[in-house]
């Protein structure tokens, strides 16, 4: 499994590696696809603005699901054999903490996908998860804002919350993507005023890429990439 896993893995870091070497701005690299989009593309809270910033959040993902826009580190220890769970690395020099992880598991991607969006099945450190808008894209895709609100680390600290695009799409070579980031720093974006009592946390471009595999299952890549600003924290809980 270990050996399907890294081969699965250098076939998309080969794959982005030819398309990212297209400097073009009108072309963003959607997994060896090139789809065109303005030069300068609106970023507002339209439906047109919105799918930008989900294309936007597409194309960095893709990047750090297959390593080319993040330097990741292999964790030690993992050795190929029938027990492996997979391969797992953490970033080195990017902000925030991120991790990247890839596994094989005997679902379809369809039901993987169902499992994985209902957050507070799986996600103990979840407390909430409400969809507060939905839209279908062109694709066939769907796009959604969330707000999502995480338990308090410790009694002497906050809970997090996040305002949150998720964007679900199918490639054209069959891999489901479904991707997340925050909408707190995007110019003229959709907004979520502050919440009491929480601390509002960046996910940068995040989620998951499902690749079904011949013969069922399939192969999930993640990516976990978020900015928990600890230092806003402590100033909240000062005050």
């Amino acid at each position: 499994m270990n050996k399907l896993l890294m081969e699965e893995n250098d076939r998309l870091q080969k794959q982005t590696t030819v398309a990212t070497t297209d400097t073009s701005r009108e072309s963003v690299v959607t997994s060896g696809q090139r789809q065109l989009t303005p030069q300068h593309p609106p970023r507002d809270a339209s439906p047109v603005g919105i799918l930008s910033i989900a294309e936007e959040t597409l194309a960095e993902f893709l990047s750090k699901a297959t390593g080319t826009a993040v330097e990741w580190v292999q964790m030690p220890g993992m050795k190929p054999g029938p027990d492996s769970i997979g391969i797992i690395a953490i970033s080195h020099g990017c902000p925030g903490m991120a991790a990247r992880a890839c596994g094989l598991v005997g679902l379809e991607p369809a039901r993987v996908a169902e499992i994985l969006k209902d957050r507070l099945s799986w996600f103990r450190d979840c407390r909430t998860v409400d969809v507060l808008n939905l839209m279908s894209t062109a694709n066939g895709g769907t796009i959604e804002l969330l707000y999502m609100q995480l338990y308090a680390p410790t009694m002497l600290a906050p809970g997090r919350d996040f305002w949150l695009l998720r964007y679900t799409s199918l490639l054209e070579d069959g891999i489901l993507v479904i991707c997340e980031r925050s909408l707190n720093n995007t110019q003229n974006g959709p907004t979520m005023p502050p919440v009491q009592h929480f601390v509002r946390a960046d996910m940068m471009p995040s989620w998951y890429l499902i690749r079904p595999c011949e013969g069922g299952g399939s192969i999930i890549h993640i990516v976990d990439h978020i900015v928990l600003e600890v230092r806003r924290c402590l100033n909240t809980f000062t005050l």
